[in-house]
């Protein structure tokens, strides 16, 4: 698709490509995703003030379905395809890229925990609110964790950039797995309440301020032995969750998963980017030029060219990167640690796409783009701030893949080992 062609509302077309996707359900998120577009762009002062999304979001959010996307449909979820929700989070970003990041990181929380624990725990988790919502951090900043009967203790822990805390009933963070002793034997996740945890407020950034990702701290909390995972096994599809294997969405390798759902919402930024630049440049010259309107000058051209190809060009990899995915899944067959790398390795490189290509266009937006409030402003902040995101931080992608093609260990506990 080009950026330019579908930087507008959802078309009827859309619509219908999206109800045959959907399959599990005559439900269609995308257009219920577009037409929440004017309300998410009103609320932009207030989300940045507030430093997460405003009540008013989450409850639009959710009367839209837009949680349900990644919910097992057992448990009342729409269980949409992979592509669908890709076309969701679109069209949430193209009004605004916080609202679209945390409903992003929710349901990616959501998904790991479906995938991630025996049904007796998902019962209590999913089954007993069918509006939960669950959040997640699994690399801790620092964490200090002790075994006791029954499970673990986690005596003193922060974990920063919980995306979706303050919208979430459970958090799902990554602990060290030590025996009786106290010697570490491996990476976990343990999935606490979040009443347990104690928010630190600390949010305060450049961009995707309504995100609300602020650090945790937990202090002497004790963690049942079924609510804890081994990350060891995760990352090797060895998923707990066997009451879903027989359903493709909760089958699908962690990591290549994980990274898409970390660019597709910068895909939408990028959309509402375009859809801007061509808005302005019928109505602003060029400064010291003979060209009263900017769409006349060539180098304009030339800008929307190159930006809307990048931009293009990440949205097709993430597409192609979800086809792999799928039909790997749906053959049952096993990822090889270079697959999945180079998976990881794409989806970096389409956000560094996504960034050059909005960065390009920012920069050709004439001097109202320094304004603080400027709408192409807030969306260069926020595209910057994605991009930053070390679970697509572009040299650890590149570095990953390139020793795994060459047949050294990965140096990242999140891909499994070559066999």
């Amino acid at each position: 698709m080009s950026t330019i062609d579908t930087a507008k509302p959802a078309t009827a077309a859309q619509a219908a490509h999206v109800a045959g996707s959907a399959g599990n359900s005559s439900h269609d998120v995308v257009a219920a995703a577009a037409a929440l577009v004017p309300a998410l762009r009103a609320r932009a002062a207030e989300t940045d003030a507030l430093s997460k999304l405003p009540d008013a979001t989450i409850a639009d959010l959710q009367k839209a379905r837009l949680f349900d996307m990644v919910r097992p449909q057992m448990y009342g979820g729409l269980q949409v395809s992979y592509e669908t929700y890709l076309d969701a989070l679109i069209e949430v970003a193209r009004g605004d890229g916080a609202t679209a990041w945390t409903l992003g990181l929710i349901s990616t929380g959501m998904w790991l925990v479906a995938v991630s624990y025996p049904k007796h725990v998902a019962d209590q988790v999913f089954g007993q609110n069918p509006n939960v919502r669950i959040c997640g951090a699994l690399g801790p900043r620092k964490a200090k964790t002790r075994r006791v009967a029954g499970g673990y203790v986690i005596e003193d822990g922060l974990w920063m950039y919980n995306t979706g805390v303050y919208h979430s009933q459970w958090d799902q963070l990554g602990i060290p797995l030590v025996d009786d002793a106290g010697t570490v034997i491996g990476r976990g996740a343990a999935l606490l309440p979040v009443s347990e945890i104690t928010l630190l407020n600390d949010w305060d950034t450049i961009g995707l301020r309504g995100s609300g990702s602020t650090s945790v701290t937990v202090k002497d909390v004790f963690v049942p032995d079924e609510r804890i995972v081994s990350m060891s096994r995760t990352v090797q599809d060895d998923y707990a969750a066997t009451h879903l294997t027989d359903m493709l969405p909760y089958r699908m390798p962690m990591v290549p998963t994980l990274a898409i759902r970390l660019v597709c919402s910068m895909v939408g930024m990028a959309r509402a980017a375009v859809e801007l630049f061509m808005e302005k440049i019928g109505t602003r010259g060029i400064a010291f030029t003979i060209y009263e309107k900017q769409d006349d000058a060539t180098v304009t051209h030339l800008r929307i060219g190159e930006a809307t190809a990048k931009i293009d060009a990440a949205e097709s990899i993430l597409r192609q990167a979800i086809r792999i995915l799928e039909t790997s899944t749906e053959r049952r067959e096993k990822m090889s640690a270079q697959q999945r790398a180079r998976i990881w390795r794409d989806a970096g490189f389409a956000s560094r796409l996504i960034w050059e290509g909005v960065d390009q266009l920012a920069g050709a937006s004439g001097t109202a783009f320094i304004n603080r409030n400027a709408p192409m402003s807030r969306i260069w902040h926020d595209v910057r701030v994605a991009y930053m995101h070390g679970g697509i931080y572009i040299d650890t992608c590149y570095e990953v893949y390139g020793r795994v093609a060459a047949g050294k260990s990965s140096v990242s506990f999140m891909l499994p080992e070559q066999g």
